[in-house]
């Protein structure tokens, strides 16, 4: 009995250590696909991360330990868009620049919410992005497909920001985008979403709705830079980037 009782004391902390190990590898648990940028800080409140310079290295992460060949192969889009929201009327709003291509803004953009349909509309139907407090505003698509020879260690970048190594072996598939949104007016930023997209057929095949497939969690989308912050500023980035980006675009939403 005495030994029974002595095992259940040693046994009792140990269980809750593996339950407490056990939360928290889920609590990080890695999505397929997620948005991280080099340098970048993680904002707890809108759950978004940020870059702190008008010049960063955006990156597209895929989890190959959850994709299927063909998720793999597929085309991927990231959406770049005005934050806070602008529209439905067009603004002259300055440009920025995504992997050597310059955009501006809102000319070369539609307005409405991802993704950009077969007739270059975007209006909202339940098939697409939700709002997450970012649309409906005016943005643009840039599509492409990851290499596969492109990989690094497996990490989330919500709780690792801008912790990406490269490695042969890697877990992950990268592709990486140079942005520069030093060109954008004054109290504009460019919000970033990652997604795969799939085609709704009538009844004849012919497409009549193009709607997200797999997406990035909210939780792991990123934003340009409000401004270049000094090295003291960088510290407030938790808390204040908040009043820029709504506060509670997460409530309801599932990532």
């Amino acid at each position: 009995m005495k030994r029974n009782r002595f095992l259940k004391r040693l046994l009792t902390p140990l269980m809750l250590g593996l339950v407490f190990i056990v939360a928290s590898d889920a609590a990080y648990a890695l999505p397929m696909l997620q948005l991280d940028i080099a340098g970048g800080v993680y904002n707890t409140l809108d759950q978004t991360i940020y870059a702190t310079d008008s010049s960063f290295k955006l990156y597209a992460l895929l989890d190959t330990t959850k994709a299927k060949a063909t998720d793999i192969t597929q085309k991927y889009y990231i959406s770049a868009a005005v934050s806070p929201q602008v529209g439905p009327a067009p603004a002259s709003l300055g440009s920025f620049t995504f992997g050597g291509s310059t955009i501006d803004v809102t000319s070369d953009m539609v307005y409405g919410v991802p993704p950009i349909e077969m007739d270059g509309t975007a209006g909202s139907d339940p098939g697409d992005l939700p709002s997450h407090g970012i649309f409906d505003t005016f943005f643009t698509e840039f599509s492409f497909t990851f290499n596969i020879a492109k990989r690094a260690t497996a990490y989330n970048s919500q709780n690792t920001p801008g912790g990406l190594v490269a490695n042969p072996l890697g877990a992950l598939l990268y592709a990486d985008f140079q942005v520069d949104t030093s060109g954008l007016v004054n109290g504009y930023t460019i919000h970033f979403d990652l997604y795969s997209e799939k085609y709704c057929l009538d009844k004849k095949g012919k497409v009549k709705d193009i709607d997200i497939n797999q997406k990035a969690p909210f939780s792991h989308d990123a934003n340009s830079a409000t401004s270049v912050p000094e090295p003291a500023t960088m510290l407030l980035l938790g808390t204040g980037l908040a009043g820029f980006v709504l506060a509670g675009k997460r409530k309801g939403q599932k990532n």
